[in-house]
């Protein structure tokens, strides 16, 4: 079908992003059937669409009734993710906002009443491995060392294009917005739905997930791009130690040592230390005293091996 096509031409880079059909959206995810659902988060599902071709991608389709995902918040996350291009950052296909009345019983007096109902979906490229939260255990278990620190090199490469490139804030960064490809590259997602207009530097309604949420953001609403760097602190000792609480250097990396079963080489101690002194800078609870994702990067980036 022709709305197939256009969308197969899109995932293959020869169409940019664009307006999809509601009824498009319908038949690749089987009327958004209960057996498609891959996801759920505040605003809505995700279910993973099926092309002609083989290729899948994920439709989040927004909450009906979801109040919290204005018009406006809508218009100018579809003309931020219309921009992005990053290989840490997933990749946005199209969206699709439709309108449509239907009938309700009101509640008491039985009276039939019309109503507007509005669809607003979004259309990202399908990451097969899942979210990084599925991924995260302590030193003895789980994932090697160098793909953890490879995780969290392109965790940082990703939020530091967001905010130095593109002005974005994600405002709920955590592992279960993190996905991870067949690769184990981590890919960013379900950024900017919260954020302010460009204007303002507080929020009366907050949202994210506790032991995420930067101290100032929690208590008074005050957002900027440290907020993030809060965060991220968090996500790092997970990958780090499985659990974002203030570990002890020593204890983490004799549980590393006994997970690699001989010492450590230099480097592998130079980044697990690396990695724990840069968490808890992010953890401070002064924003100005947290380091900007630019310096986190550039510390990361002298620990990478050489090839």
């Amino acid at each position: 079908m022709e709305g197939e096509s256009l969308l197969e031409r899109i995932v293959n880079g020869d169409e940019n992003p664009r307006d999809l059909p509601l009824a498009l959206l319908r038949r690749i995810t089987d009327d958004f059937s209960t057996d498609r659902k891959i996801g759920q988060g505040g605003f809505g599902e995700v279910y993973k669409g099926l092309l002609p071709n083989g290729i899948n991608v994920a439709v989040k389709r927004m909450h009906v009734d979801a109040h919290t995902v204005h018009d406006r918040l809508f218009r100018r996350e579809i003309i931020s993710l219309m921009t992005i291009n990053h290989q840490n950052v997933v990749r946005f296909l199209g969206f699709c906002s439709n309108t449509r009345y239907m009938t309700i019983k009101k509640a008491g007096s039985g009276k039939i009443i019309l109503v507007n109902v509005r669809e607003r979906l979004l259309c990202l490229e399908y990451i097969s491995n899942g979210s990084l939260d599925k991924h995260i255990t302590d030193e003895l278990r789980g994932l090697e060392w160098e793909t953890r620190y490879k995780i969290i090199t392109g965790i940082c490469k990703g939020l530091c294009y967001l905010h130095e490139e593109k002005n974005i804030s994600h405002m709920d960064f955590k592992p279960a917005n993190i996905l991870l490809d067949d690769h184990m590259v981590p890919k960013i997602t379900d950024f900017g739905l919260t954020r302010p207009n460009e204007n303002s530097t507080t929020m009366g309604q907050h949202f994210g997930t506790r032991g995420y949420l930067a101290p100032e953001y929690e208590n008074t609403g005050k957002i900027s791009v440290k907020s993030d760097i809060y965060s991220l602190g968090a996500i790092i000792l997970e990958l780090v130690t499985g659990c974002m609480s203030v570990p002890d250097k020593n204890n983490v990396l004799r549980r590393w040592r006994h997970r690699w079963n001989k010492p450590p080489t230099l480097l592998q101690y130079q980044q697990v230390t690396r990695c724990l002194e840069i968490a808890l800078q992010c953890r401070q609870q002064e924003p100005e005293h947290r380091p900007s994702i630019s310096e986190i990067v550039r510390s990361l980036s002298q620990l990478f091996p050489r090839r």
